[in-house]
């Protein structure tokens, strides 16, 4: 799933597409940023032309995009077949794509029913601002972090 560069070290292969204003998913960013050992991910804040521009080719408008309360997370970002998924579709891909016990991880989870996981992705998504508050404006990564922000 991982393209390979000519020096053979790993491209990045995933986009996630997060609620800049949310603190539970800038945690989450922060979160993957910390075990992305490949390398394979970048991010956007759903408040930025990227993601509007990515989630439109996908056919899902803003509206929609509120309304489903979603993180999503683009495969193969702006390469033919280029794949978006959503909900808890991302978790299971996240945690595959960052490799050793977290794909395994991923592994199990993607084993469980879609439903059910979704179910619980709602849940989590309903209480968010209440698990972890709500930011005025997206917040700015450390310079560390920047490079792996598109926009």
């Amino acid at each position: 799933m991982t393209e390979t560069s000519e020096t053979g070290s790993p491209n990045p292969t995933a986009l996630m597409l997060y609620d800049g204003l949310c603190g539970f998913c800038n945690w989450s960013v922060r979160w993957v940023i910390k075990r992305d050992r490949y390398d394979r991910f970048r991010f956007a804040p759903q408040q930025s032309a990227i993601a509007e521009a990515v989630l439109a080719r996908h056919g899902v408008d803003r509206q929609t995009m509120l309304a489903t309360n979603s993180v999503y997370l683009v495969l193969g970002y702006d390469h033919p077949g280029e794949q978006l998924l959503c909900r808890s579709d991302v978790t299971v891909h996240v945690l595959r794509l960052l490799g050793g016990g977290w794909e395994l991880a991923g592994r199990v989870l993607g084993a469980v029913p879609r439903f059910l996981r979704d179910g619980v992705y709602s849940l989590v998504a309903q209480v968010r601002f209440r698990i972890a508050g709500r930011y005025e404006s997206c917040p700015l990564p450390s310079i560390v972090e920047r490079a792996k922000f598109l926009a």
